[in-house]
């Protein structure tokens, strides 16, 4: 007997949840195993609308080109409906920068950090920060715990780069006077990466986000 029979057999004398959570597992990790093993047999294929890999799906690959999403539009739409946080954050992108609905943006992008999605967070505190909710963006960068390294802030920052890069990202006259606002004293070293006390390091992520440095 073929060995990839038996195997596939093996997978069809499973119960239909458990090859639910199978494949929410892998579509978590990685899109390109889970598109091959929903086509590799009936039973797996059935569990593609199933809710718990709708929500879990990972769209790396669109979240670092979300203008590709439209390629995408069906499991994208099933996806946001799950509440699936990189959906919603490729989705907050392009109504945020590229379509110019700030509010419409803004709230998807606060689903996807409040589902957990580490550049989404990133990208929420910076907005709100820039949009004078101060405290709001404090507390959701807070999750980043860059008080205790700023190495999770800055690759989150590295990501979102890559994900606005073709996109125009405006300067609105908010941001300025936020950014102002948020301006260190003199005796501060906004620029010194080793000795950053939170309104350095604040000032310093504004000033990169708003002049896409």
């Amino acid at each position: 007997m073929d060995p990839n029979k038996a195997e596939i057999s093996r997978l069809e004398a499973l119960p239909q949840d458990l090859l639910g959570e199978i494949v929410a597992k892998i579509g978590a990790k990685f899109a390109e195993d889970y598109h091959n093993c929903i086509l590799s047999c009936k039973e797996l294929g059935a569990s593609a609308n199933d809710e718990r890999v709708l929500k879990t799906l990972n769209f790396a690959p669109l979240v670092k080109k979300p203008l590709s999403c439209r390629k995408h539009l069906l499991i994208m739409k099933k996806c946001l409906a799950n509440n699936n946080p990189d959906a919603h954050y490729i989705k907050g992108i392009i109504w945020y920068f590229n379509l110019d609905h700030c509010d419409v943006g803004l709230h998807h992008i606060g689903i996807a950090a409040n589902g957990g999605q580490k550049e989404a967070i990133y990208m929420y505190a910076m907005l709100l920060l820039c949009r004078r909710r101060t405290e709001e963006g404090k507390t959701y960068m807070s999750q980043l715990e860059w008080a205790k390294d700023t190495t999770m802030a800055e690759t989150c920052w590295k990501q979102i780069k890559t994900s606005l890069n073709g996109i125009r990202v405006a300067r609105k006259r908010c941001y300025m006077i936020s950014l102002r606002n948020m301006k260190p004293p003199d005796v501060c070293h906004p620029r010194d990466l080793d000795n950053t006390c939170e309104k350095c390091f604040f000032y310093r992520q504004m000033f990169k986000f708003i002049f896409m440095v």
